[in-house]
């Protein structure tokens, strides 16, 4: 009698602690329409720098880590969904006696050298971790790294089609491109544009380029200050809560 009671309280147990972790698995944080419970920022030195004899990074030149667009972003996001988005330490990619570099966990990575410089051999492993996060939001902010002088439209184009690939394979992320914040080049953010325009449910352009055009915005390094790294976060929150409030299967037009 006794050991059928232990196995009853046992039974019980198992069901308790399955019903708990099924409820778990099944609690989504959400933006309205959209799922906001893990986020990604690829991007270049405005996402994510190194500082001297740190191995945390951010958003050059945000006087704090709090204070750049990613984290306030993140935050904002929060705010809105009452959940807590995880934004990894970032750290500098390692190099390799053999010379390959072993890039780092963290959902918060500069891709100057991945994609920018490097869009014509653009290689998903370079940044398989980071594919790996299945991201529900994915912010994708580069161009100014973009060598003027080799820049190939065809090759870039494919390399931007690849990345977008990457990411809908992982997950099918909603995408939010941002345009050049940095000095201009009509070329790329149209191209930037366009491929949105081809997946407008999971992709959305957002023009960011009043902002490098007001010297108050930016501070030293030629980069975003706190007060630009404020105003890319508001547009760029704004884009995503204007695409979450869309009923499923519809979209807006790029902004």
């Amino acid at each position: 009698m006794r050991n059928r009671v232990g196995r009853l309280a046992v039974i019980a147990m198992c069901v308790f602690f399955g019903l708990q972790a099924g409820a778990a698995r099944t609690a989504e944080v959400r933006l309205n329409n959209l799922k906001a419970g893990k986020i990604l920022f690829l991007g270049n030195s405005i996402t994510a720098v190194p500082r001297q004899n740190q191995t945390v990074w951010w958003g050059l030149s945000a006087s704090t880590p709090a204070k750049d667009y990613a984290h306030l972003l993140a935050a904002a996001i929060d705010a809105k969904t009452g959940g807590h988005l995880v934004m990894m330490t970032t750290t500098a990619p390692t190099t390799r006696p053999d010379g390959t570099v072993e890039q780092c966990d963290s959902n918060v990575i500069n891709i100057a050298d991945v994609f920018e410089r490097g869009y014509a051999s653009y290689d998903a492993s370079k940044i398989a971790k980071q594919l790996a996060w299945n991201a529900d939001i994915v912010i994708l902010q580069f161009g100014e790294n973009i060598p003027g002088d080799t820049w190939n439209a065809d090759a870039f184009r494919k390399g931007l089609q690849q990345l977008f690939a990457d990411l809908k394979e992982r997950g099918n992320p909603h995408v939010f491109v941002t345009g050049y914040i940095l000095g201009a080049n009509p070329a790329i953010d149209e191209i930037k544009r366009k491929q949105c325009e081809e997946d407008p449910t999971h992709r959305v352009f957002v023009d960011l380029s009043g902002i490098g055009k007001d010297p108050s915005n930016i501070g030293e390094y030629g980069h975003p200050n706190d007060k630009g790294m404020s105003l890319i976060a508001d547009a760029v929150f704004a884009a995503i809560l204007t695409h979450s409030s869309l009923p499923a299967g519809n979209s807006e037009p790029n902004r």
